[in-house]
């Protein structure tokens, strides 16, 4: 007769205890991992809204454009919204925008605007849901661009009293220590416990008055921006 052997019930369960300790030690650092990702993925998603949206003014599409963002504690949400030429011309004639604040020329009301991102299966508009990240905005706001620059505004979170703010960081949600009370990211993110991982993945988009946009990416071992 043959001599069959197997496993007995001892080899299986060392064995199962060396997968069980294995996979304990490497899940924390592949979740960590892939929400690095999501945040490197993020940062280049919302550039390319910013660009995408900013082209459309260039190509006549629109004469008024907005950005608008929505935070919650478990996702970012990201729209565009496009108003015709148009339509703008209508509100410069009657006199809305030129008596209009910053905040009421960047209506967050969607039904302001002629193409919604989160409505229109328009390609020249676009809409976002990001899981896994974080901004230095605690609430909705948004920044709105015209093709010279002139309607150029902002409402709410994007509004640091009456000027707009010209830059959104982004990091990741679980990385606390990249989020403050006084809202300065960079800082907080620098000063944490858990430098090497925050600073790992922290992004800065910018924008000027006149549609160019920048995405950098913070180097915490030669402290400085790079151009992404």
């Amino acid at each position: 007769e043959k001599n069959i052997k197997g496993f007995n019930v001892l080899e299986v369960i060392v064995v199962l205890a060396i997968v069980g300790l294995i996979s304990a030690v490497a899940y924390p650092k592949i979740t960590h991992w892939n929400a690095q990702r999501q945040v490197d993925s993020a940062a280049s998603k919302i550039k390319t809204l910013f660009t995408n949206i900013n082209a459309q003014i260039q190509r006549g599409n629109y004469g008024f454009v907005q950005v608008y963002f929505f935070p919650t504690n478990t996702n970012l949400t990201v729209i565009s919204r496009g108003m015709t030429q148009s339509t703008l011309a209508q509100k410069v004639s009657n006199g809305e925008f030129q008596n209009a604040s910053s905040e009421e020329k960047c209506d967050l009301d969607g039904d302001f605007w002629d193409d919604d991102g989160r409505q229109s299966r328009k390609p020249e508009v676009g809409y976002l849901e990001l899981g896994k990240v974080a901004t230095d905005i605690d609430g909705p706001g948004a920044i709105c661009f015209s093709k010279d620059g002139r309607w150029y505004s902002a409402s709410s979170s994007f509004l640091n009293n009456t000027t707009p703010i010209s830059s959104l960081y982004i990091c990741e949600r679980n990385a606390e220590a990249c989020l403050g009370d006084d809202g300065n990211l960079k800082e907080m993110c620098v000063n944490a416990d858990d430098k090497e991982n925050c600073m790992e993945h922290l992004y800065v988009v910018s924008w000027s008055r006149f549609g160019n946009i920048r995405l950098e990416k913070y180097n915490g071992i030669t402290d400085e921006w790079i151009n992404q």
